[in-house]
C-alpha cells in the first residue's frame, strides 16, 4: 500500500509542478489542499517527496488556500499541517503562512518526522522542531514550478486566478465538475472546505449576479450553472472536461489508514484482535469510502481474524479509485 500511495502523490505532484517524470496525465480536477495534507503524510515514507511538496509550496504559495487547508485539517495531522505552513513563511515571509497563535506544542521530547529515516537528526528544522517534530534542515530545492493551467488536473488553479483564494472559486468548481447538474448547499459546503453560513454567502451572490440558479426541490434549494456557457468561457472541451472526485474523503481515509497500519502495536495482537480492529476502523471510515465512490465488499458474516480478507479487498478497492482518471 505505501509504495501505490507514494507513486499516486509523485504522479499528481508531477502533474502540478513538481520536478518529477511522470507519464500520467489525469482527467480529474485535484484537490489542492486535500492533495496537500494527504501528501505531507504519504512523504513520511519518503523524504524528497515530503522536501519536493514543500518546495512546491514555497513557490506555489499564492495558489494555496491556508485557510481550506486548516479547515480539512483534522486533529491527527493538523500539528503536520502548521509544522509546513510555519517553514514556508521562514523561507518566504508571509503573514498567510504564520501559524496560528497557540499551535506550536513543544513537550521537549520531539519525535522523528520521517518514519524511514533512523540516523539520530543532528541539524533539526526549526519550523518542524516548533511542534514537536525532527526534521533535517534542508534547504528548498528550487526546482518546482508553476502549475499548467491547461491540465484537467489543475482546474482549481485556473479558477483561483479568476477569482482568488476563497469559497467562489470552490464553488464553481465543484459546479463545473460535480456529475450532478444541481445540489443542496450542503453538499457545496462540504466540497469546497469552507464554513456552510460562507458559502452561503457566496451562493447568495452568484445567484444575485446571475451566474447561478436556483430552485426549489420540496423543502431544499438547489444550485446549478449554465455548463455549455463555462465550457465556452474556459475552452473545456468534452473530451478533457474536468471530472470530480471527493478528494477529501478519499484521501482523509487513505492517509488514516496509513496511519493504522504504521502502527507498531498491531504487531502485537493476535489475529482475532487483529481483524477486530481493522474491522473497527472501517466501521469509521466506511461512510467516507462510500461517499467517495468506494464501492466496499459484504463484511456480512465475518468476525474476528475472519475479516481481514474484506478489510484487504476494501484496500485494494480504495487504491483503484486512485488509478480511474487518466486520459
Amino acid at each position: 500500500m505505501r509504495s501505490e500511495l507514494t507513486s499516486f502523490a509523485w504522479d499528481q505532484w508531477a502533474q502540478m509542478g513538481v520536478f518529477a517524470p511522470t507519464e500520467r496525465r489525469d482527467r480529474w480536477a485535484a484537490d489542492p489542499e486535500a492533495l496537500l495534507l494527504f501528501s505531507l503524510e504519504i512523504g513520511r515514507d519518503d523524504p524528497r517527496l515530503f522536501d519536493e511538496v514543500l518546495d512546491w509550496m514555497l513557490t506555489n504559495q499564492r495558489l494555496v488556500s491556508v485557510q481550506r487547508l486548516r479547515n480539512l485539517s483534522t486533529d491527527d495531522n493538523r500539528n503536520l499541517a502548521e509544522a509546513a505552513l510555519t517553514w514556508v513563511a521562514r523561507h518566504g515571509p508571509s503573514a498567510r503562512f504564520k501559524p496560528l497563535a497557540g499551535t506550536r506544542k513543544q513537550s521537549g521530547n520531539p519525535r522523528p518526522l520521517f518514519r524511514t529515516v533512523a540516523q539520530q537528526v543532528r541539524n533539526p528544522d526549526e519550523a518542524f522542531l516548533s511542534f514537536d517534530l525532527l526534521k533535517p534542515d534542508t534547504p528548498p530545492s528550487g526546482k518546482s514550478h508553476q502549475p499548467d493551467t491547461e491540465r484537467p488536473i489543475n482546474f482549481a488553479f485556473r479558477l483561483r486566478n479568476l477569482f482568488g483564494l476563497g469559497s467562489r472559486a470552490e464553488v464553481i468548481r465543484y459546479l463545473i465538475t460535480f456529475s450532478e447538474t444541481a445540489v443542496p448547499a450542503q453538499s457545496i459546503a462540504e466540497a469546497a472546505g469552507y464554513a456552510k453560513r460562507n458559502v452561503n454567502e457566496t451562493l447568495t451572490a452568484l445567484v444575485t449576479s446571475r451566474t447561478v440558479t436556483t430552485f426549489e426541490v420540496g423543502n431544499e434549494r438547489r444550485y446549478l450553472l449554465n455548463r455549455a456557457h463555462w465550457g465556452q468561457l474556459l475552452d473545456l472541451q468534452p473530451g478533457t472536461w474536468p471530472a470530480y472526485r471527493d478528494w477529501p474523503r478519499l484521501l482523509s481515509a487513505l492517509r488514516r489508514l496509513t496511519r493504522w497500519l504504521e502502527n507498531s502495536k498491531l504487531d502485537q495482537l493476535s489475529p482475532y484482535m487483529l481483524g477486530s480492529e481493522a474491522r473497527t476502523l472501517m466501521d469509521e471510515l466506511g461512510s467516507s469510502l462510500a461517499t467517495a465512490g468506494v464501492l466496499l465488499p459484504s463484511a456480512a458474516g465475518a468476525q474476528g481474524e475472519e475479516y481481514w480478507t474484506v478489510f484487504d479487498e476494501s484496500v485494494e478497492r480504495a487504491l483503484s479509485a486512485l488509478t480511474q482518471g487518466w486520459l
